[in-house]
């Protein structure tokens, strides 16, 4: 399916071969019959994206009956191939020929130009590609039939006729080839048309003279020429109409019009009607340049054949003025034929290059409206700018860029009104980087080798800074040297949120300092900043960059009595001070939780440590919070890193530090060492292999006796967590415990030693009048732990022991840690039976309003106070107002760590009934613990046997 060609032709096809949309009948089922828009547009001229249907095409379309199959119905009768056009040129060829020839033989002169040429090669142009050969032909017959009318023999006749025949060929090949058809539409159009005319006469006349030489009908030069320059008048006056037929030139008035033509007519009367022998055929030049000049090359044409015409008439008649001169009628015939292509070659080219400018120029006014049109009504801002040094003065070298023109959309983007921006050098407003880039860039451009540049760049406005991205591009240098066009938007808003963005990524949101992924890449840069190689420098040597790992001491208390909110904004106010300490360029980090980190880049001898002494100090000092005052305390790990370090290494290695501040009672800086480099690969080491030892089953539960003082029998088990490790054999827990509470497995390894410790216990049978219960130490991190109450009831069912039997121990220290959601789990685990105890008390800052508050069943007193208690007067002090406190709120009393009998009978004096040590006994195994300790076996310190220490057992009164 072919489309529409330029100017309406469509792949060299004449519009008559084109059909308009037919009927409905031939649509598909469903479609809508084309309106007028759609007719129409069948029609329409270059750019309007119609289609225009071939009639072949058309009865391919669905719908469609087959047509017969023959060649008349599949062509118009009067298409040009078609027989009637093939008749009416034979027609046209033979009756042009005759009249020339009559003509010629009536005036008694030669015929100045052979129209049948023009007729001929204007069908074989206009025939299609496929059918072309037949125009040829009808020329050959029609020609050769109007010699031998004329009188001509036979043989001239026919070699006349394949004379005219090569003719049309030659000429026509020439102006169709590389291309689907002629036009007449450039000075090129014109060239080849000439040198087309003169192949075609070339060919013709050496036919024709050869025919007339070897006839004896004429001589071969005067045949030849004869025939080839009335040939070349007809194709050089009567064709160029033909190829300029279709094309409109622009309106002009008709009294120009008018004018022109009576001017062109007058002229032709004066020097053709009347003989004379003054040189005055040019004297139409003027007037057809007029024409040339002002008219399209239609009507150019046109009067070009009308010129001819009357001039070959009225010098037939004896007018003009080569009749005067009483020439040869083939001379005069000359004459007027070279008069004709002079005047053919002077219009021709003319009138096609005006139109052409006239085209150019309505082009570039018409872009020149659409520039302007989109320049003005462009969504983007835009400026047209003009190279200069900055004072308006146009240059060619690089300096600043003056606005010549600007959009409304840029002037309020510049926030200047456009009638201040012009003339002004606008790049003289940009800062000095954007200045110099955009310079660097122009230069490039000017020099041809930048084609475009789009950046950002900052633009200071009466309404503050805008971020502004430009694209600049070089204009063509026929526009104008040095000119340049630029586009901006606004892009503020999005610069904005991708710096809130960044704050979000690299900030912390609370308080507003650096996050851990900032604080890495500045220790990186810190670390890449340090001297290479010190050696020669001592100072240098010195230097290195300090990282200072704070972690807040008891945070979590803050959180639990006051609340997250309160927490919050004690975060906010340590940020703030720590801040305040900042010397230029270091940097205040929060990596999460209650862990601040601190980085000074270099730092000499002693730098970090006082760093260390003033934050403590800082965050020492009293914070009032939303009623509530604290001093916080914070433990620092401070490290020195040197080039070849990285940040994991630094962070790592201060977060082993502040740990060793925080084991060394608090409050203080601890400055990084290989010891407790070790230490931490240790922890690393014991973590993985402590995890292996959970799937394993490598840890073990010992058993100690609780007893009563007074008997010695046994009454409870403390259940006490060993680690059989393949290696290092039994390890108590003080060796490994702290891993698994800072690695998270406190939780996993707690359930397992409450549901060991719970199986265990409800497997003891015995006879004693009061069941052995088991006791089990509770961290922290269990207390944490959502669903505790959940995991303690759990392991109660699971072994089927009594919740009475059971009591859950947690170190005074706890006390001080209980929200209010976990004292209400600790009230419901005391309803269903279950005894809590405070262990290790007296070593903790509770006060003794938590032994109220709290559900308590038991107070352990701590082992150090009954180790001292005989020769330190405070310990016994302490010992005896324990005991005295839980026999008041109807507490059980275990005193821990007694290893001698001294301390037994002290105790038992005292009013303590139940205690716990090495004087009974160690941890043991579960089976040793059954079978020497468990009341009722008579191996042991339970059932009937008695310590010597043991006071007389005084039996109740009834």
């Amino acid at each position: 399916m072919a489309t529409s060609g330029p100017r309406g032709d469509r792949d060299g096809l004449e519009p008559w071969q084109h059909l308009d949309v037919p009927s409905r009948s031939w649509l598909p089922r469903g479609a809508r019959r084309p309106g007028r828009r759609a007719r129409a547009a069948v029609d329409e001229g270059p750019g309007s994206g119609a289609v225009a249907l071939t009639g072949e095409q058309v009865r391919s379309l669905p719908g469609r009956a087959p047509a017969p199959d023959d060649g008349a119905s599949r062509r118009p009768l009067v298409a040009p191939g078609g027989p009637v056009f093939l008749l009416l040129l034979a027609l046209a060829v033979f009756g042009l020929a005759v009249t020339a020839v009559s003509f010629a033989h009536e005036t008694g002169s030669v015929s100045a130009w052979w129209p049948a040429a023009g007729v001929g090669l204007l069908a074989f142009l206009a025939t299609p590609p496929g059918r072309r050969w037949t125009v040829p032909v009808v020329v050959l017959v029609a020609t050769g039939a109007a010699n031998a009318l004329a009188g001509r023999p036979l043989v001239p006749s026919v070699g006349y006729g394949l004379s005219n025949m090569l003719d049309v060929i030659v000429t026509g090949w020439w102006l169709v080839r590389g291309r689907n058809r002629a036009v007449l539409e450039t000075v090129d159009d014109v060239v080849r048309l000439l040198v087309a005319t003169g192949l075609g006469v070339l060919a013709l006349g050496l036919g024709v003279g050869t025919t007339a030489a070897l006839t004896g009908y004429g001589s071969f030069i005067a045949s030849a020429g004869g025939a080839a320059a009335s040939h070349a008048a007809a194709i050089v006056v009567m064709v160029p109409l033909g190829l300029a037929a279709r094309h409109h030139g622009p309106r002009r008035s008709a009294v120009e019009v008018a004018a022109q033509s009576s001017l062109l007519a007058t002229v032709v009367v004066l020097v053709y009607a009347f003989p004379t022998t003054l040189p005055l055929g040019y004297a139409l030049v003027p007037a057809l340049v007029w024409g040339a000049l002002r008219f399209a090359p239609r009507a150019v044409a046109t009067q070009l054949l009308a010129v001819g015409a009357a001039m070959t008439t009225l010098t037939a008649l004896g007018g003009g003025p080569i009749a005067g001169a009483d020439l040869q009628p083939q001379v005069t015939a000359l004459f007027v034929q070279a008069h004709l292509l002079t005047l053919a070659v002077v219009a021709l080219p003319l009138s096609v290059a005006a139109n052409t400018r006239r085209h150019v120029i309505e082009g570039l006014a018409a872009s020149e409206r659409l520039f302007r049109q989109g320049f003005s009504e462009s969504l983007v801002g835009m400026l047209l700018l003009r190279l200069c040094r900055g004072d308006g003065t146009p240059v060619h070298t690089v300096g600043g860029l003056d606005v010549v023109e600007v959009n409304a959309v840029a002037a309020r983007l510049l926030g200047e009104p456009e009638e201040r921006l012009l003339g002004t050098c606008w790049t003289s407003t940009l800062d000095e980087h954007d200045r110099g880039l955009l310079a660097e860039v122009v230069e490039g451009m000017v020099r041809g080798r930048v084609s475009g540049w789009r950046g950002e760049v900052e633009i200071p406005t009466p309404q503050g800074t805008r971020f502004l991205e430009l694209a600049l591009s070089p204009l063509p240098r026929s526009v104008g040297d040095g000119m340049f066009v630029a586009q901006m938007i606004d892009v503020t808003a999005r610069r904005e949120a991708e710096e809130r963005l960044t704050a979000q990524a690299l900030q912390d949101a609370l308080t507003g300092l650096a996050n851990r992924t900032l604080l890495r890449d500045r220790i990186g840069l810190a670390l890449a900043l340090l001297p290479d190689d010190p050696a020669d420098d001592d100072a240098a040597a010195a230097a290195t960059t300090a990282v200072l790992f704070c972690d807040l001491d008891d945070f979590k208390h803050v959180n639990d009595s006051a609340g997250h909110t309160v927490g919050d904004a004690l975060l906010v106010e340590v940020g703030r001070r720590l801040r305040g300490l900042l010397g230029p360029g270091d940097l205040a980090a929060r990596p999460g939780g209650d862990e601040f980190v601190l980085l000074r880049p270099v730092v000499g001898p002693g730098e970090a440590e006082a760093l260390a002494d003033q934050v403590i100090d800082a965050l020492g000092r009293p914070i009032e919070v939303d009623g509530h005052v604290f001093a916080v305390g914070v433990s620092i790990g401070v490290v020195h890193g040197r080039r070849g370090s990285t940040a994991e290494d630094l962070l790592r290695d201060a977060d082993a530090a502040m740990y060793a501040a925080k084991a060394g009672g608090k409050r203080r800086a601890v400055v990084y060492s290989d010891v407790h480099r070790e230490r931490a690969l240790r922890a690393v080491r014991l973590e993985a292999e402590l995890r292996r030892a959970l799937e394993l089953g490598e840890l073990r539960l010992h058993l100690q006796p609780v007893v009563d003082i007074r008997t010695g029998a046994t009454i409870a088990a403390e259940a006490l967590v060993r680690w059989q490790h393949p290696q290092r054999g039994l390890l108590p827990p003080g060796e490994w415990l702290d891993v698994a509470e800072r690695c998270g497995l406190m939780p996993e390894l707690g359930a397992w030693v409450l549901d060991e410790a719970c199986t265990l216990a409800a497997a003891w049978t015995d006879d004693a009048p009061r069941p052995v219960t088991v006791h089990v130490n509770v961290s922290a991190r269990q207390l944490e732990q959502e669903g505790f109450v959940d995991v303690v009831r759990g392991a109660l069912v699971r072994s089927g022991l009594a919740p009475e039997r059971l009591v859950l121990e947690f170190t005074e220290t706890h006390l001080e840690e209980v929200s209010d959601a976990l004292l209400q789990d600790l009230v419901s685990l005391r309803e269903s039976g279950i005894g809590l105890a405070a262990d290790d008390y007296g070593t903790g800052y509770s006060p003794l309003t938590r032994i109220i508050e709290l559900p308590l069943s038991m107070i352990k007193i701590d082992k150090r106070f009954v180790g001292d208690m005989l020769e330190d007067v405070r310990s016994r002090a302490i010992v005896t107002t324990l005991v005295r406190l839980g026999q008041s709120l109807g507490l059980e009393v275990v005193a821990e760590g007694v290893e001698t009998p001294q301390q037994a009978v002290q105790l038992s004096e005292l009013g303590c009934a139940s205690g716990q040590g090495y004087l009974w006994s160690r941890p043991v195994p579960p089976e040793e613990f059954t079978a020497r300790l468990l009341p009722g076996t008579g191996t042991g310190y339970g059932g009937s046997y008695r310590a010597p220490w043991a006071l007389p057992v005084r039996e109740p009164s009834a």
